[in-house]
């Protein structure tokens, strides 16, 4: 575990494993009471300094500190056990710390030091206090060898650190798992953030924008006839109050579009289209029949079409407009073809207002295809995965 990894260290549980210290130590403290084998020197001693190291938890400094902390830790344990001041909780407490604080193959070779110490440790305590023969029921007496004894101390602690290690890797496991799912979550709502913007954005240029280029336009009319035609002049701006009202249900739409979930797509297109037959000067002829989609889908896909009509109104000089939006079992299909001008493909400029359609139809992972000539019209295919 690198340096940042532990100084991410949740502050609950630093506030656990010391919890946790102390419990034991006050466990080991009231054994050795019971026991009534205490030197209260020596005990007062080990015990002043295990708790010094239970308050301190270097996470914060280098990799050859942290060492050194096990090192010390571990060397007190073990030195307590060779004085018969029994510490077998912290042993195995210090070798689960040395996995928060240390990386992985230190935390090994620690574990095997440590190990070597305490089982020597504990064969010495046998030889120095037993007979090496005991009475244990119902087998009757027994009598150990020093071989006997390095076994069962040798088991013991291997168990036991195998255990504590493996359980220490799943906590520290399941927590950079956790962090890693919280980078991601802050990552996602940053993504979905630039989302919202970027839609935003091209609702507005979308609805908005268009009908206030052609506010624009009215107005501009209205004020080089005021002098010369007043019913033109007049005319524009009539045309330029209708203009305006449409602003403000651009902006409702818009509004209702977020707020609600029951969008419903064949009608709002219905409206679109029959809007375009008042507001533009050419004739649309459409067929609708679109299944029920996500909100999302529907919102963008409304979009393409007004979009498209708006580059036919300001570009096509066309009379005539056709609408297809069907669906087959596995496609989407809208089809917007007029008897315009054309255009070059090879020429395509960003004017022609493409781009915004060509995004919002790769957001519905779809494909948008164009076909048009100078002088043939143009058809946008546009298919879109269901």
């Amino acid at each position: 575990m690198n340096i940042d990894s532990v100084e991410n260290l949740s502050p609950n549980l630093i506030k656990r494993l010391r919890y946790l210290e102390w419990l034991f130590l006050l466990v080991h403290l009231m054994l050795t009471i019971a026991s009534g084998n205490i030197q209260f020197t020596l005990h007062f001693f080990v015990y002043l300094i295990a708790i010094l190291f239970s308050l301190t938890l270097p996470i914060k400094c280098s990799l050859k500190y942290r060492q050194i902390y096990i090192s010390l830790a571990l060397s007190l344990i073990i030195f307590a056990n060779f004085q018969d001041i029994s510490l077998d909780l912290l042993l195995y407490l210090y070798l689960a710390k040395s996995l928060f604080l240390v990386e992985g193959k230190h935390t090994i070779y620690f574990s095997i030091l440590a190990g070597i110490g305490w089982v020597a440790s504990e064969c010495i305590d046998e030889i120095e206090h037993l007979d090496l023969i005991r009475y244990e029921p119902p087998f009757g007496y027994i009598k150990y060898n020093l071989g006997t004894i390095f076994v069962f101390s040798a088991g013991i602690y291997i168990a036991s650190s195998v255990f504590v290690i493996f359980f220490g890797s799943t906590i520290i496991a399941e927590q950079k798992s956790r962090k890693r799912a919280e980078a991601l979550t802050d990552q996602v709502e940053i993504l979905a953030q630039n989302l919202e913007r970027t839609r935003i954005a091209r609702d507005i240029h979308d609805s908005l924008g268009h009908t206030l280029t052609n506010l624009n336009i009215q107005l501009k009319v209205a004020q080089k006839l005021r002098d010369s035609d007043l019913d033109q002049a007049f005319e524009a701006i009539d045309i330029a109050a209708i203009l305006s009202f449409q602003c403000i249900e651009d902006v409702s739409h818009a509004v209702q579009t977020m707020r609600r979930n029951n969008f419903d797509l064949n009608r709002a297109l219905n409206n679109l289209l029959e809007q375009s037959r008042n507001d533009y000067s050419f004739q649309v002829k459409y067929e609708i029949s679109l299944p029920s989609l996500a909100l999302l889908s529907s919102h963008q896909i409304y979009y393409v079409v007004k979009e498209g009509l708006f580059n036919v109104q300001k570009h096509a000089r066309a009379s005539k407009v056709s609408f297809q939006g069907y669906s087959t079992a596995k496609q989407i299909i809208l089809k917007l073809q007029d008897n315009g001008v054309g255009f070059d493909r090879q020429q395509i400029s960003s004017g022609f207002g493409l781009q915004g359609i060509q995004e919002r139809v790769q957001a519905l992972n779809g494909e948008l295809n164009i076909d048009s000539a100078p002088g043939k019209g143009t058809q946008i295919l546009v298919t879109i995965p269901r």
